[in-house]
């Protein structure tokens, strides 16, 4: 494995476990550290890495990560954050928003438009209580890893947008697991009004771009 595919491979395992600039640093420790070391080198580079963290409980969670990471075939590796920081030093004016959301098409960006929505008509607690529950339920959805990370982000707000478009039975899914969430939470019925208030809200909208709300349900 060169070492681009070995730095995309360590970023994907240990992307559930960091913000993207905490990451980044870390990334950048191991390239100046660690790249020419053996295998056996992870634990040594985990323990520096997680000292001054809040991870240090979860270094053989992350160990177990990347080592898993490394046997994914390349296509499912997250790409390489050197190549995204090269690409933000060379067009500062190039949000992270502005990069993902030229990777959706227009269905993915009507489903979060549609989510957040939803979303804005819970409380804050209620809101946090949905995202947990899809976090702790997303295991059925058949996602490639880089895939699956960035929904995480998404659903526990590390990132603003969804980075690369889903597909209409993964966005179903999503809505009907927050379905559930919000029943448990404030009853069927309210469940039923807010899910009815966000589509009048937005119908207008979805028709304007041909995307039909009715399939998120």
């Amino acid at each position: 494995m060169d070492l681009k595919t070995r730095r995309r491979a360590i970023y994907t395992g240990m992307r559930p476990y960091f913000d993207e600039p905490t990451l980044l640093e870390i990334m950048t420790l191991w390239q100046a550290k660690y790249s020419d070391k053996p295998k056996f080198a992870f634990t040594e580079f985990l323990s520096e890495t997680c000292k001054a963290r809040d991870v240090r409980s979860q270094r053989a969670q992350i160990l177990s990560s990347i080592f898993k990471a490394l046997d994914l075939p390349e296509k499912d590796l997250l790409p390489d954050p050197f190549d995204r920081l090269s690409q933000f030093d060379s067009a500062d004016e190039m949000s992270d928003t502005a990069v993902a959301l030229s990777e959706c098409d227009q269905t993915t960006l009507m489903f979060m438009r549609f989510f957040d929505a939803l979303m804005t008509r819970l409380s804050p607690p209620q809101q946090a209580s949905v995202r947990r529950y899809l976090l702790t339920h997303i295991k059925p959805l058949t996602l490639d890893e880089r895939r699956l990370t960035y929904l995480r982000d998404w659903l526990d707000q590390r990132a603003e947008t969804l980075r690369v478009q889903f597909a209409i039975p993964e966005m179903r899914m999503l809505v009907n697991l927050a379905y559930i969430a919000m029943c448990e939470l404030l009853g069927p019925v309210k469940a039923d009004q807010l899910l009815a208030l966000t589509i009048k809200e937005l119908e207008a909208e979805a028709s304007a771009v041909e995307v039909k709300l009715h399939d998120f349900l």
